[in-house]
């Protein structure tokens, strides 16, 4: 069952929403930072390792991303701290699933702490304004099996890894 979005804003979990973010299911997340991945780099991974494709940072123009078929890496500035017994996950906003822009994200375990990040799939010309929300997320009950304690945990404010040491250089 979902969590009423106002007891996960009550209990802190979730911090940097908009009044007007509070949906009745959900609680929309905004796309702050925008990194295009670069296709012909080499994504590797295994069970115990991962090195991740390149990124540049896409420029904000007039407070808008000007964007072309692709698939971009987004940061919000909406931070999640998923307490035990509880699972969060994010999903696209109807308006950009009905014009071809989709969002790919993964699960975010009881422990996580970090900011709210996906992916998104650009099929044709799209402007979006620099923090428009893009997706909701969810928080769901869970009978966990303890708690994440992986890379992705980052202080608010900060990046996870993959994206900030990765940049390519201009």
């Amino acid at each position: 069952m979902f969590i009423n979005p106002k007891q996960a804003i009550e209990n802190g979990w979730i911090r940097n929403v908009k009044d007007e973010w509070i949906q009745p299911n959900a609680i929309d997340i905004s796309a702050d930072k925008l990194f295009q991945m670069n296709p012909e780099s080499l994504f590797v991974i295994n069970e115990k390792s991962k090195a991740h494709r390149a990124r540049n940072k896409v420029d904000v123009k007039k407070d808008y991303w000007i964007l072309n078929t692709g698939t971009f890496d987004f940061a919000s500035n909406v931070y999640v701290e998923v307490p035990d017994g509880v699972v969060g996950w994010v999903v696209v906003r109807s308006s950009f699933n009905r014009n071809g822009v989709y969002l790919g994200s993964g699960l975010y375990d009881s422990g996580y702490k970090g900011p709210i990040c996906g992916t998104l799939y650009v099929n044709g010309a799209t402007e979006i304004k620099q923090g428009t929300p893009v997706g909701q997320f969810i928080f769901a009950n869970s009978d966990s099996h303890g708690t994440y304690l992986g890379g992705y945990n980052v202080a608010e404010g900060k990046l996870p890894s993959h994206i900030k040491q990765k940049e390519e250089k201009k």
